[in-house]
């Protein structure tokens, strides 16, 4: 049965998506060498940083969420969702960062979006 909280739900995964991408993104701009000082560390990257911050903030909104949704969705077809995640992140990944998906990765997605249809009674 569809509820309002399936919303949430939906809206809890993709945002810790987006917080998984951001911290992607804060990865690939870090420069750290060796014998800096944490003081240099942190001037020189400043932008990485707020990436990692911003994505902890992705992190806290996808968790209000989730425990909103939680209040009226079972917990056991809650948690089939977050298998969404493994779709949303690899594409992600391949549309941005140029990363290569696995050879099965398609019909991975059949089975993911079956699983979570079947569980959730849609």
């Amino acid at each position: 049965m569809f509820s309002i909280n399936y919303i949430f739900i939906i809206f809890a995964v993709a945002v810790i998506a987006i917080g998984q991408i951001t911290f992607k993104f804060a990865a690939q701009s870090l420069r750290i060498l060796p014998s800096q000082s944490l003081l240099t560390l942190l001037r020189d990257n400043a932008w990485p940083f707020s990436l990692v911050a911003l994505a902890l903030f992705f992190y806290l909104l996808s968790t209000l969420a989730w425990v909103h949704a939680l209040r009226t969705v079972p917990l056991s077809v809650a948690f089939m969702f977050n298998s969404l995640a493994f779709v949303i992140v690899p594409v992600a990944g391949f549309l941005l960062f140029g990363e290569q998906v696995p050879r099965f990765f398609l019909p991975g997605i059949a089975l993911i979006v079956t699983g979570i249809v079947l569980v959730s009674g849609w």
